[in-house]
């Protein structure tokens, strides 16, 4: 959601839909959605898999990080951890340091089973080291950008439950 009020404080609609992330001009070299499911999308005769992986690389991303399934929150807080790490601390690739974050997962007792680590999967583009641009500006539409992504899943997971069950 980015805002449900306008300039003028007008009600609006804030919510970021996968048709206003398809006309969106992202040249990012990586976008990581670490929330449930954003990996998934729906299967369209003649199209393909429609989905959140597939409009941010038409908006212009290099790579797509997603999950598959539902994922543990604080497993997925700890693999995040380790990724970024890899790929900023480390200057690994994004797929190299996916790799070593599953790894370091996969050797915790406590993350072990694959349930915690293998959700997460790299497409697009993999083998460049991303650079950060340090302008103030694309770091906060970054964050904004992945937060709205995120309350956007969860509002739309959630009215779909919610709705099967009444």
């Amino acid at each position: 959601m980015l805002s449900l009020v306008d300039q003028a404080g007008r009600p609006q609609d804030g919510f970021l839909r996968l048709h206003d992330i398809y006309n969106l001009n992202l040249p990012a070299d990586l976008v990581v959605l670490s929330a449930c499911n954003t990996g998934l999308g729906k299967d369209v005769r003649g199209e393909g898999l429609i989905g959140l992986t597939r409009g941010f690389m038409y908006a212009g991303a290099s790579g797509v990080v997603a999950s598959l399934w539902k994922v543990d929150d604080e497993a997925t807080a700890e693999l995040m951890k380790q990724f970024y790490q890899g790929m900023f601390e480390s200057q690994m690739t994004p797929a190299a340091a996916l790799r070593q974050a599953q790894i370091a997962m996969w050797n915790q007792k406590r993350w072990k089973t694959p349930y915690y680590w293998a959700a997460f999967v790299l497409q697009g583009q993999f083998n460049e080291k991303i650079h950060i641009d340090r302008k103030p500006g694309l770091i906060v539409f970054a964050i904004v950008v992945g937060g709205v992504v995120l309350a956007s899943s969860a509002l739309f997971f959630f009215g779909r439950r919610r709705r099967r069950t009444l």
